[in-house]
Order: structure tokens, then sequence, then C-alpha cells
């Protein structure tokens, strides 16, 4: 029986896939499942796709005139995950050695989440402590409560999430092109009742040309800020609208310090969603923020 389901949604990057699999420890308590997004045939090899080969891997295939994005990659990995716990990786990212530590020490915990450390490699393959994270946790264990790391960082990877808090919750990712895991996140961040930090780093989150965030199309960034005035909805309620307010600002920054006018896209959802005054501070303190800066957001 699997404890443990680990869900990769993958594009064009059968490279990295290959090391992000061989980096999963020999589990067997462990399902894999690899969603493909529509890949191209000229840059993937069906006939020997990686994983199809492998009792513990489960990949599925999106196929049609285009890719559905990670969101919808994500959500059908759940459909299909019977374990325990589900952990998502980007097929670009690798797990270290911790994680075979992880999995036996909390496998039985009765959290909904378990957020975990993480490394950062860059271009040049140096690999160091991702600060955003790692201080993000550390911060959330200073203050006692955990917003710094459950409201303040956004991402899929370095959890081990209950599949029944999930279910339990309705929790599914937004299917866009960009920033389907913030609203994921938040929601998250909103049901949780009980949670570790753990000083265990399990991953390493790989920065290179070419991923997700590191795409310059306006579209991309446009649903990225969508995605963020999303969640100032959801968390202005809960007077937790701060961290989403930073978050719009910096990708409203990113566009108006590539190209004004992509910046002015993206005006009419942040006004709607914030307010008219809310969105002018948000805008001042996006100005501030370059493409330079950007490149080094989680310093």
């Amino acid at each position: 029986m699997y404890e443990f389901s680990i869900i990769i949604p993958h594009y064009n990057d059968a490279q990295n896939l290959r090391r992000c699999l061989s980096s999963i420890p020999q589990r067997e308590d462990i399902q894999i499942i690899v969603v493909d997004d529509n890949s191209d045939p000229t840059k993937v090899d069906f006939d020997h796709f990686l994983g199809v080969d492998d009792p513990r891997v489960s990949v599925i295939f999106s196929k049609g005139k285009e890719g559905k994005g990670p969101g919808f990659a994500r959500n059908k990995g759940m459909e299909m995950a019977v374990g325990k716990w589900i952990l998502f990786s980007d097929s670009d990212d690798y797990f270290t050695p911790k994680l075979n530590e992880a999995l036996d020490l909390y496998k039985d915990d009765d959290s909904d989440i378990v957020f975990f450390k993480a490394n950062k490699q860059s271009e040049e393959g140096v690999v160091t402590p991702y600060a955003m994270v790692n201080d993000a946790i550390d911060e959330a264990r200073c203050l006692g409560f955990g917003d710094a790391i459950t409201y303040g960082v956004p991402c899929p990877w370095g959890k081990l999430i209950k599949k029944e808090f999930l279910l339990k919750n309705k929790i599914r990712y937004q299917q866009i092109i960009g920033g389907d895991d913030i609203f994921f996140s938040v929601k998250m961040a909103i049901a949780l009742k009980k949670y570790i930090l753990s000083d265990l780093t399990i991953c390493c989150i790989v920065d290179r040309a070419g991923s997700l965030t590191r795409n310059n199309q306006w579209q991309i960034f446009y649903s990225y800020v969508r995605a963020c005035c999303d969640a100032y909805k959801l968390m202005k309620p809960l007077a937790k609208e701060k961290m989403a307010s930073l978050w719009t600002s910096a990708w409203w920054g990113f566009l108006w310090a590539e190209n004004k006018w992509r910046a002015l896209m993206a005006t009419p959802r942040i006004f709607g969603a914030m307010g008219f005054i809310s969105a002018l501070r948000c805008l001042k303190k996006g100005l501030k923020v370059g493409a330079w800066d950007w490149k080094n957001r989680e310093k």
C-alpha cells in the first residue's frame, strides 16, 4: 500500500525529469505520478517516455492542441493519488537524500501539512539554502504562528500534505497559465489546523532560463497578477491581505519594469480586487520593483 504520492507535472523537460525521478528513494510505499502536459514530440521521445517501465510510476498523457498548464497537471495527479500523503515537485527540481528520513519521520503524524526547508541551485550549478523559504520557516517558529510560511510562501513544493485534508476542504489548483499555486496555497493556509515546521531540507529548486517564473511573456505575468488578486480577495476578510498585496506589487512592478503597457493590462483586475486606494499604494510599491530586483526576490 502506498503511503506517499509524488506528483510531477512535465512539459518538454525529459532530461531534468530523469534527474528528478532518480532522486526519489527506492521505496515500496511511494507512488510516483508524472503528468505530461502535451509535450512536443520533437523534444520528447514518447516511445520511450521516462517512467513507463517503472511499476512505481504512473504516467498520464494530456494530449490536445496545446498544453493545459501546471494547475491542470497537478489536479490530474491528485485524482490518481492513492497515498495518505501528497508531495508536489516540478520536473526540473529534485529531492535531497533527506527525503527518505523525512518520510520515515512523519509517515504516521496526524498533522495536515509538514513544511520543509529547501535548497536552490543557480544556473551555474551552485547550490545554496533557499533563503525565502528557510527564513519564513524560522520566522514562523520564532513568532509562534505560521503566517510567514503558510501565507507568505505560496509554492507547491517542499510540503507533505495530507490527501484527506485536500479532499475535505476541496482544495485544487487554478487552471491558469501562471500562478496556479498561489490560490491553492492560500486555501490550504486558511483551512490549516495542525502543521509541523521541519528543519529537514528535502528538495532543491533549480533556477533556470525557460522556467515558468522566468518566462517574460506578458500573458504569464498577467496570470500571476490575476492569481494574486484572487488570493487578496480570499485573504482580506481574514486580515491577511498584506502578503497578497506584496505579491501583487512585485508582479505588477515587474510588468512595469519590463514594459509599462503590460502593467496597465493588469490594472482593472487589481483595482477591482483591492479597491482604488489600496491599488494605488500597491502600484507605488510595485514601481520600486525592477527586473534586477525581481530575479533576486527570494533574498
